[in-house]
């Protein structure tokens, strides 16, 4: 398909044939409010999506630290000559071993934990834990016999740098986490991560050249291993979701399959309400043949309104400039 159309322009087409027409010659922002807010939720998106990324690095890289650390210790206590005696030297390789199992099983949990306050107690069992097998490895590296060896000394002291390394990884990962906590729950849940912020100019435009739409999601969740395009929608909250309102998040849920993966279903977001849109064949069909309609009407160079309903005239901010309107 050559001719791309947008989002928007399908929005406001399915709103109204004219509403679009007369908003291709003349289209204001009145609502300088709205936008405001829009800009500064767009901010705070793009804050959480970058400060939970940042926190999933931290971790995987703990755990990396916390494994390599416990070879090293390992590898160490071995070459030693003797630590005390035979039996100590197995006590505190397998109280550390225990100790650092412990770590990697509890940030297991609290990786999959959905609760975020629970979360947050498995990880301080973490740091707990990770402080556990630095005294250890401190007892085995000082009560070493004189004649150790210099290999030996090397990769226990590399093995505690280490552990100091992912405890200090852990406790910037928490910080992060708690930071998150009041922001990301007001948009998202606990588990959820936010995939992409389409309100920033700087944002990748979505385009798919097989239908020919082109748009940018307010954001986009990612639920295990699956997409949720979200729209926001400012001022008056009506009683069920607009028509218009659909057919736009369709788009988005059409080009977010396209690009990014699985959909399922969209979210419209208003002022006092949410609603979950399905993205079904029938309205994809549906959106697909506003597309043609709107195209058709490009071509002739005119449009008409295609409804009586006054009411839709009375809340139309082009109702000053149109020839048709009802109200």
């Amino acid at each position: 398909m050559e001719e791309m159309v947008s989002a928007g322009d399908i929005e406001k087409y399915a709103y109204c044939p004219l509403s679009w027409w007369l908003s291709r010659q003349v289209d204001r922002v009145d609502d300088q409010e709205g936008l405001q807010a829009h800009v500064e939720v767009s901010d705070e998106l793009e804050d959480i999506r970058r400060r939970d990324i940042q926190r999933r690095q931290y971790n995987r890289f703990i755990l990396g630290l916390a494994a390599a650390a416990s070879i090293l210790a390992v590898i160490g206590v071995s070459l030693f000559t003797g630590v005390g005696s035979a039996e100590n030297s197995y006590v505190f390789v397998a109280v550390a071993l225990l100790w650092l199992l412990n770590s990697v099983f509890f940030l297991y949990k609290a990786e999959k934990m959905s609760l975020e306050l629970l979360r947050l107690r498995y990880e301080k069992a973490i740091l707990l834990s990770a402080m556990g097998a630095i005294l250890i490895a401190a007892v085995v590296i000082f009560s070493a016999l004189p004649d150790g060896k210099e290999l030996a000394r090397f990769l226990e002291i590399l093995a505690v740098v280490w552990i100091v390394a992912a405890n200090v990884l852990f406790y910037r990962s928490l910080s992060l986490s708690e930071g998150l906590l009041m922001k990301k729950t007001r948009y998202v849940s606990a588990k959820d991560t936010i995939a992409y912020v389409g309100t920033r100019r700087e944002s990748r435009l979505l385009e798919s050249k097989r239908y020919g739409l082109r748009g940018k999601p307010d954001y986009i969740v990612e639920h295990q291993g699956r997409f949720i395009p979200v729209e926001q929608k400012a001022g008056r909250t009506p009683k069920g979701p607009l028509f218009s309102h659909i057919a736009q998040l369709i788009v988005y849920c059409l080009l977010v399959e396209e690009s990014f993966g699985p959909v399922e279903y969209g979210i419209l977001e208003y002022d006092q309400k949410k609603y979950t849109i399905d993205y079904d064949p029938e309205l994809r069909q549906t959106v697909l043949e506003l597309r043609q309609s709107l195209l058709a009407d490009l071509q002739r160079g005119q449009a008409h309104r295609n409804h009586e309903r006054r009411g839709k005239c009375i809340y139309c901010s082009r109702r000053d400039r149109c020839p048709e309107r009802l109200a």
